[in-house]
């Protein structure tokens, strides 16, 4: 009976420790940390980063800066790359990474216990060090899942993970939203302490994502490859004429799209009013709408190209912004709300396929065994000039609030006249307007790139579904901006 016995204890141990049981314990710890990852990003970015900068007395130029830096910070995973293929410790880069990061949203949630200048600074240093970290760390991340979780279950784990993560940002917003309003309600001397304890709150559950990606197994890297240097990698694309076409209009679009978007947010916050769970309202509204335009937008790519699809999704995206002008006007305010949430809904169908077709073709017109130059090249300059955008609209935000432009139409002649004003730009909505003759410029620039004909790789496309679902934050309440200058995972494959 004892033989037996331990033989029983032997299986049971050899089944704990078999390759599917440590299988299903990794996905699961990855599936964790992505669900406490995101609980933390929805806590410390997007209107909740924006509503604290409000609070606390930020100027247009620090709102500006707020934008600039998850864009700006991109630029990190470059000397990433190298610093994991000298290393080849992914999971510890990521582990320090992350929790030296995290720390730093603590340090944003003391913010403001400072006199407001010294408070603005440390908002911005501790939010820049923070996403500073977390684009190390997702260099590293990125690798260690590619080697980590099985090429034949990508697609499904990740889509499950995702629709997981978008369905705990929804609840964590509205909690979050619902918090904030009851705090202005019952403390209203002592708004900004509400956002300080989301901010300490989203750092207390960054802390348990690190401890999950700790206990989450690594697998060796492979042989380091031969390297290239930084400017044999950038000097390629710069000769090739078609690619720099598409650099100019990916930069001019960019640089349109984060002069405006940023800023939404502000807008509705301190220009309209509305509070913290009406402006979630509207973001998830954007955010449903492009995860449900994903499969859509993919489709047409896949039937006809991506230049068609841009052609489609970027005017509607400069409507869209166009709109954000009007919904200022005092005829307006009745259905307001209505139609923010119409602006929102085409907003989020917008950029998935900007997302999506600008991502497609930059890869297409990659060379093979050279994409990597290229798309370096892509993610640098295009963050570059998003990062750059938002700043120069706080450094002018002032000089245009002191300005007006209005347009009406009067009909005189009976017994009152009537006027309708159909114009009204000021502050930011002249940043609006501004966007739109950059964007129209843009798209001008966009009829010059040639794209080869044949169909979409639809690995490829899988690929992008994926990148454009994980990506729903920014500071402005349109889902998805970030995804379009972030650096591409074949990075690392340098």
């Amino acid at each position: 009976m004892l033989d037996r016995g331990a033989a029983d204890s032997r299986c049971i141990g050899i089944a704990l420790h078999s390759p599917d049981a440590i299988e299903r314990r990794t996905l699961r710890l990855i599936l964790y940390d992505a669900l406490a990852s995101e609980a933390m990003g929805t806590l410390s970015t997007g209107v909740f980063l924006a509503g604290f900068a409000v609070a606390l007395g930020a100027d247009n130029f620090a709102v500006g800066v707020l934008a600039a830096v998850p864009f700006l910070v991109q630029l990190l995973q470059i000397p990433a790359v190298v610093l994991v293929e000298r290393l080849r410790v992914r999971r510890t880069i990521c582990v320090w990474a992350a929790g030296i990061g995290r720390a730093f949203l603590l340090g944003a949630a003391t913010a403001p216990l400072f006199d407001p200048p010294t408070a603005i600074t440390m908002l911005v240093v501790s939010l820049a060090i923070y996403q500073g970290m977390a684009a190390i760390g997702g260099c590293a991340w990125n690798s260690w899942m590619r080697d980590l979780v099985p090429a034949t279950q990508f697609g499904r784990f990740f889509g499950r993970r995702t629709a997981a993560t978008t369905a705990l940002s929804i609840v964590v917003a509205f909690l979050g939203g619902m918090l904030i309003d009851a705090w202005k309600k019952y403390a209203a001397d002592a708004t900004v302490a509400g956002y300080s304890f989301v901010f300490a709150l989203s750092a207390l559950i960054g802390f348990v994502g690190v401890y999950l990606l700790r206990l989450t197994p690594e697998r060796p890297m492979a042989p380091a490859g031969t390297t290239s240097s930084l400017v044999a990698l950038f000097a390629a694309p710069f000769r090739d004429a078609n690619f720099r076409r598409l650099l100019l209009f990916l930069s001019s679009w960019n640089f349109a799209v984060n002069l405006a978007a940023p800023f939404f947010t502000i807008y509705l916050l301190k220009t309209l009013g509305y509070s913290m769970t009406a402006i979630l309202v509207l973001t998830t509204a954007s955010q449903l709408s492009n995860l449900a335009a994903l499969g859509f937008w993919g489709t047409l790519i896949d039937r006809f190209s991506n230049k068609a699809v841009l052609g489609i999704a970027a005017p509607l995206f400069l409507a869209c912004v166009l709109a954000w002008t009007l919904v200022g006007l005092p005829w307006i305010e009745p259905i307001r709300f209505y139609v923010l949430i119409g602006v929102h809904i085409l907003m989020g169908v917008a950029t998935a396929g900007v997302g999506l077709a600008s991502g497609n073709i930059a890869m297409k017109l990659s060379p093979a065994g050279r994409a990597t130059a290229y798309l370096a090249a892509n993610s640098v300059i295009t963050a570059l000039c998003a990062g750059f955008a938002p700043i120069l609209g706080g450094l002018f935000a002032d000089f245009f609030a002191r300005h007006q432009l209005t347009l009406a139409l009067t009909w005189a002649g009976g017994r009152d006249d009537v006027t309708l004003q159909v114009l009204n730009l000021q502050s930011w909505a002249f940043f609006f307007g501004i966007a739109c003759l950059i964007g129209l410029y843009s798209l001008h620039r966009l009829s010059f790139v040639e794209e080869p004909a044949g169909m979409t790789d639809r690995l490829l496309l899988r690929h992008l579904f994926l990148e454009a679902r994980r990506s729903l934050h920014s500071l402005s309440s349109a889902a998805g901006l970030l995804r379009i200058v972030r650096l591409p995972q074949s990075l690392l494959r340098a």
